[in-house]
């Protein structure tokens, strides 16, 4: 269980990897292992990733409004499952991205706030102002946040800076390789060689790095 306050480790975990390397398996294994009573989650590929299935009365949004009255409604008590399928369409979904991640962050509860292919939504320069308060801040109110993406030189390095773990499978992009082996702090062609399911993990609160 995730205690509040700024005295808490931080969960934020970013899941790396090519189409179909096994990210969304590694991270559905790892979430579910948590009664998560509210959850928010952004699935651009949700036809092919069915993140809906995931959890029981799950309720698919397709405008920040909708999130937003699904969790007015639960109150501090309350549970929701929302997934969001967002447009695919950059300057819209920024916009949508921006106002979900504001309304997990003053949902008023412990949250399981969960994002694939994160890349699309974010750029390695910065992110939204509601991702980048959410990432910084969200510990300390007991949001556990996820970041899976296929191309993580995409992805904002706010978000992998403040990672507790980071976790790649197989990359078909040499730049993706080596962004990845510069956070994880090993050579580039160790993460190149990586295919089938093979993966990479390293705990940044302890420095430990595994392999499997």
């Amino acid at each position: 269980m995730i205690a509040t306050g700024n005295a808490q480790q931080a969960e934020i975990h970013a899941v790396t990897g090519s189409s179909g390397g096994g990210k969304t398996t590694h991270a559905r294994k790892l979430v579910m292992k948590k009664k998560h009573r509210r959850t928010i989650i952004w699935s651009p590929k949700e036809g092919v990733d069915n993140y809906a299935s995931w959890y029981a009365g799950s309720v698919i949004c397709t405008t920040a409004a909708e999130v937003r009255d699904i969790v007015k409604g639960a109150g501090k008590r309350g549970s929701f499952h929302i997934v969001f399928k967002p447009t695919l369409k950059r300057a819209l979904d920024e916009k949508q991205f921006n106002a979900v991640c504001l309304i997990a962050l003053h949902n008023g509860g412990k949250l399981l706030f969960l994002v694939d292919e994160l890349h699309t939504v974010t750029k390695p320069t910065g992110a939204v102002d509601g991702w980048s308060k959410l990432v910084m801040m969200g510990r300390g109110l007991g949001i556990e946040i996820w970041g899976l993406s296929q191309r993580p030189a995409s992805m904002d390095k706010d978000f992998m800076g403040n990672a507790s773990t980071l976790h790649t499978r197989r990359l078909s992009y040499p730049e993706d390789a080596k962004a990845l082996a510069r956070s994880l702090g090993i050579k580039q062609a160790e993460v190149s060689a990586l295919h089938g399911f093979m993966w990479i993990e390293r705990n940044n609160l302890t420095g430990e790095v595994t392999r499997g």
